[in-house]
């Protein structure tokens, strides 16, 4: 019992921290020195030059540990390491001992130092490199076969169970920072709103807003049922917050005037939109009057009841988008940037731009898993489709740490990491599973689809911010004037319900709009 809660322990990624490698590797180096110089010089050497050498090797170890640090061979999941993890550890130890080399050269130290001869420094580098690349192996392999094992066969605990498990194995990193104490100090007190608050995004949202103590917590959303699981978590888990909890349509202007004139919000959170591309392609005028209308009437809202925050969640599908739900999401942000720039309000107006999120409503995750259960296949749309993937809980920190740091106009940008492939995805879950019968069955991309999303276009570049995980996108500025003519025009064409017409008006205000694999290409023509 205590050796699993050992082997636990060891293994979680909450607590295996990234600076316990960096020492490990670290006392590698120093070792390898020792026995190098043993090795070449003889015991008695040693034992004669035991205070000097150890004097040296702890000289020379801030030059490895400088090439550990700018290779990031201490950032990795030692559990999941790779082969190319094994040569940039190489790699890391050659530039530390070229470090070495350059200051005994040029700084010479070695009149203060037992001076290592260059075998010396060699057979080092190569003993160093046998204990760190060996090491890494041994920890993958006893996850292997002694850990990853036991979590097989998982498909019969209930989804909310398997949800922890699935994330700390599919999408294995290392954790997220923000700076919760300045997030708290920008809610505590304050009056908040989220939109789309029964949704993925809009009830983790919630659930921290809550634990930030804000003064009243609106949270509105138009789905009663997960409306209602929502109220009852937040009335079981934050029994003290201020909250009221609304189903409302937020497409609805007077609705919505009457609770900004009743609750006096100063920071909103807009996540309410539809989401799902295939829905979106069936519905485009519905993603119009959904997405967009929403969003604006809640802008022109926020600055008529002087909002101080109006954060505006939005989509890498948004970037060079070729389906309605991007182009929709783009709009949005026009519209949301514009207005900014208009010089016309004191609300700031913050975009923030990621990617999927790993087990949200309707996403690969619960849909995968499903088709596991009842026997497979298991369908992909493509072996070559890649997609970029957050957490929930990371993706919902980082909104607030944007909505910290973030001004007026800017659209922030999250890193996202690596982007994973969907089979390869597919395939770990089937592992997962423990199950060796389950087919993968490739469908072909959906209406909409692309193979790779993008976080920025061709003409953005970023700035940074002083969260390394986020990103300022340089982005091309609208006239605020025109774009309310246009998004105007848009919507009311879109209130015809005329398909055809309402997608060749979202082509003309974002022209990078081309459809893939769609009835609406022959618009691109």
């Amino acid at each position: 019992m205590f050796f699993n809660k050992v082997i636990d322990w060891f293994f979680s990624k909450d607590r295996y921290s990234h600076w316990y490698i960096l020492l490990f590797d670290s006392i590698i180096v120093m070792v390898a020195g020792v026995l190098a110089y043993t090795i070449n010089n003889g015991i008695w050497t040693l034992v004669n030059n035991w205070g000097r050498l150890l004097l040296s090797t702890l000289s020379y170890l801030p030059a490895f540990i400088v090439g550990f640090v700018l290779l990031r061979t201490h950032r990795g999941i030692i559990r999941h390491s790779t082969f190319e993890d094994l040569i940039i550890s190489a790699l890391s130890l050659v530039l530390g001992a070229a470090i070495v080399m350059g200051t005994r050269v040029f700084l010479g130290v070695d009149a203060a130092l037992l001076p290592l001869r260059f075998r010396d420094l060699v057979l080092m580098v190569l003993v160093s490199m046998f204990f760190m690349c060996g090491w890494r192996i041994i920890i993958k392999l006893f996850y292997e076969m002694h850990v990853k094992n036991k979590r097989m066969n998982v498909y019969g605990y209930s989804n909310k169970t398997l949800l922890d498990m699935e994330m700390n194995d599919l999408l294995p990193r290392t954790p997220i920072e923000v700076d919760m104490q300045r997030i708290k100090a920008n809610i505590e007190g304050r009056s908040i709103v989220v939109t789309g608050a029964a949704g993925s995004i809009g009830s983790e949202l919630a659930m921290l807003l809550a634990s930030c103590n804000p003064g009243h917590l609106l949270l509105i959303d138009q789905a009663e049922t997960p409306m209602h699981d929502v109220r009852m978590r937040m009335q079981r888990e934050f029994p003290g917050v201020n909250c009221t909890t609304i189903v409302a349509n937020v497409c609805r202007y007077k609705r919505m005037e009457v609770l900004f004139k009743k609750y006096n919000p100063q920071i909103l959170f807009h996540a309410a939109a539809y989401k799902h591309v295939p829905m979106m392609e069936d519905n485009p005028v519905e993603g119009i009057l959904n997405n967009l209308d929403s969003t604006r009437k809640l802008a022109d809202l926020a600055i008529k009841y002087d909002v101080e925050k109006f954060i505006m969640i939005s989509s890498d599908k948004a970037v060079n988008p070729t389906n309605v739900m991007g182009c929709s999401k783009r709009l949005c942000e026009i519209y949301c940037h514009s207005l900014a720039k208009s010089g016309h309000c004191k609300c700031q107006f913050i975009t923030t731009r990621f990617g999927n999120v790993l087990g949200s409503n309707g996403s690969v995750i619960p849909i995968f898993r499903e088709q596991i259960r009842k026997g497979g296949p298991v369908r992909v749309t493509h072996p070559d489709i890649i997609r970029f993937f957050m957490l929930i809980p990371e993706a919902c920190r980082l909104v607030l740490e944007a909505a910290t740091i973030g001004k007026s106009g800017e659209i922030l940008v999250f890193d996202m990491g690596n982007p994973v492939r969907i089979v390869d995805l597919a395939k770990r879950m089937i592992e997962l599973s423990g199950r060796n019968d389950i087919a993968i069955e490739f469908t072909g991309l959906r209406p909409g689809e692309k193979l790779y999303e993008e976080v920025l276009n061709n003409e953005e570049e970023v700035l940074p911010t002083s969260n390394s995980m986020i990103k300022i996108a340089k982005v091309r500025e609208y006239d605020y004037a025109q774009v309310y003519r246009q998004i105007n025009d848009l919507i009311d064409t879109a209130r015809t319900y005329d398909e055809i017409e309402t997608v060749r008006k979202m082509k003309q205000i974002v022209p990078e709009y081309k459809s893939n694999i769609s009835v609406y290409t022959k618009l691109d023509n």
